[in-house]
């Protein structure tokens, strides 16, 4: 007889709940879960997980979700811009300053990756 699979414990999360909400929320404004979670760029399973707020997805899984639907990961978790911008400046960083360096570095590093693909290695 085959061993049976025990349940693998859950550990819920209130970021992996928040997450979970938001997406349902979304869905239906965007006209319901098989119109909408293509829109993520998340597997079918890895969507399905994460609407159960189950998982542990990585803040770069978050980032790319909330790349592919146009808005930023704290807009996707539900959050403003000036929530991120009061706690930023409670320690003395500026929102706008840390946004403009992060594309800033995106870009350099997206042209350096072209770079070193473009360059072709003898044969």
């Amino acid at each position: 007889m085959p061993p049976v699979r025990k349940p693998q414990s859950v550990d819920h999360s209130v970021l992996n709940e928040m997450l979970a909400v938001r997406l349902q929320q979304l869905e239906l404004e965007n006209g319901g879960m098989e119109a909408f979670w293509p829109k993520t760029g998340l597997a079918r399973g890895t969507y399905y997980t994460m609407l159960r707020g189950i998982g542990n997805p990585t803040l770069r899984t978050i980032e790319k979700i909330a790349s592919s639907l146009n808005m930023s990961a704290l807009e996707l978790l539900g959050f403003e811009a000036s929530d991120a911008r009061r706690a930023l400046k409670k320690s003395g960083v500026d929102y706008d300053d840390l946004v403009s360096a992060i594309g800033k570095k995106n870009r350099a590093d997206r042209a350096l990756a072209r770079q070193t693909r473009s360059r072709k290695l003898p044969s």
